[in-house]
């Protein structure tokens, strides 16, 4: 019978078992694991392989700003989603929750429309890509518009793993003054203060039912069987009306209070990778990955706006000091999917591989291969072809 060797690579099973150097994994001819042997230590500290759980990433939000790439050029959700899915998978992503935004604001280049046609773009495509493609809906309560968006993705997509609550006003901020929060829209939008200005009196005056509109995104959400997951939550308050409503996810806490407040309440908290590669946050003062990881503050990394942060980000945390290979791995593979309900991508003998293969230089994971379900859905050539063996070779 066929076999596909994976040898002489550091493997990190997942669900907090601890890495074998210099590992040997065998696969049957239907890619499941038949047998896992260790060895001898292998590799350099510059450039050592890994077989790690493939990477389950629960905000993805990269395709506005891919799709622009000129001021004068927006390309199709289609064409753009087929590059990122090759770029995921050589990230080491297994699934990816690509955000669709439920609200209407031109002004940075998001129209509610888009975030309907994504869903039904990640639909039709999703067989055929490498990576598992789901939607995250993110619904921006102060937006007239966001309801009868969500409501509309629910009815073309299958795919919708995950509903979040926004709020991006001034008094939800992430920013810790005003000032601070206009000049940031301000050079990310590439807008004049006034105009920002106009957009956030916008998002006020469409903010008045923003209350009942929560109510109806947990209602929607639940009748669907979606995990809803609350956004920027600053203090322990935040997150316990976040609760209260329905959240099982806190995304992006802004403080310490607030995740520990989460972890209390069983509560997934998430955290973005790169703040956890780059060792700060986008927005000043905010809570750091390192140090809500060391204090048990943090469950799940996403990639947030950069999927090669993602399996970078346990080597970052590990090269801190903030946590341990084993653990800082189950962050970004099988603590988020056991948040949204997928099966465990964890790495053991009679199961599928779902798995990404890849060289680590300094913390960055650089991915040569990708699994899921046993089939192998990425690989580079040829130096790829000289890491798996069949055995009738």
């Amino acid at each position: 019978m066929d076999q596909t060797i994976i040898d002489n690579v550091t493997l990190v099973p997942g669900n907090g078992a601890e890495p074998l150097r210099g590992a040997t994994v065998v696969l049957d001819a239907d890619g499941v694991v038949s047998e896992i042997a260790a060895g001898k230590a292998a590799g350099s500290p510059d450039a050592e392989r890994f077989l790690v759980p493939a990477g389950v990433d629960l905000h993805l939000d990269n395709l506005t700003e891919r799709r622009r790439p000129r001021a004068t050029v927006r390309l199709d959700q289609a064409a753009v989603l087929s590059v990122l899915d090759a770029e995921c998978a050589a990230a080491g992503i297994g699934t990816v929750c690509i955000a669709a935004r439920c609200e209407d604001a031109p002004g940075k280049g998001v129209m509610v429309e888009d975030a309907v046609e994504l869903a039904a773009v990640v639909e039709a495509l999703a067989p055929s890509l490498s990576c598992d493609w789901r939607i995250h809906a993110r619904v921006e309560v102060t937006d007239d518009a966001a309801i009868d968006s969500l409501r509309a993705i629910l009815q073309v997509s299958s795919r919708v793993a995950v509903v979040s609550v926004m709020e991006h006003s001034i008094e939800r901020s992430r920013f810790a003054s005003a000032a601070e929060h206009r000049a940031f829209y301000a050079a990310d939008w590439g807008l004049p203060l006034e105009e920002v200005d106009r957009i956030l009196a916008e998002k006020a005056d469409g903010g008045e039912d923003r209350e009942a509109r929560r109510q109806e995104v947990a209602a929607l959400s639940r009748a669907a069987g979606i995990v809803l997951a609350s956004h920027d939550d600053r203090s322990p308050e935040d997150v316990e009306a976040a609760y209260a409503l329905g959240a099982r996810i806190a995304e992006f806490p802004l403080t310490m209070a607030a995740a520990l407040r989460a972890r209390e309440l069983g509560m997934a908290t998430v955290l973005g990778s790169p703040n956890a590669v780059r060792g700060k946050s986008t927005s000043p003062g905010n809570l750091l990955v390192a140090e809500a990881v060391a204090n048990g503050a943090c469950e799940v990394l996403c990639s947030d706006y950069l999927p090669l942060a993602l399996q970078s980000a346990p080597h970052a945390l590990v090269q801190a000091g903030a946590a341990s290979l084993a653990a800082a791995v189950d962050l970004v593979s099988t603590a988020p999917a056991a948040a949204i309900g997928l099966p465990s991508p964890a790495i053991e003998i009679g199961k599928p591989l779902t798995a990404a293969l890849g060289i680590v230089a300094g913390t960055t994971f650089m991915g040569s291969a990708l699994w899921r379900d046993g089939r192998q859905t990425f690989a580079r050539t040829p130096a790829t072809a000289r890491l798996l063996t069949p055995s009738g070779a």
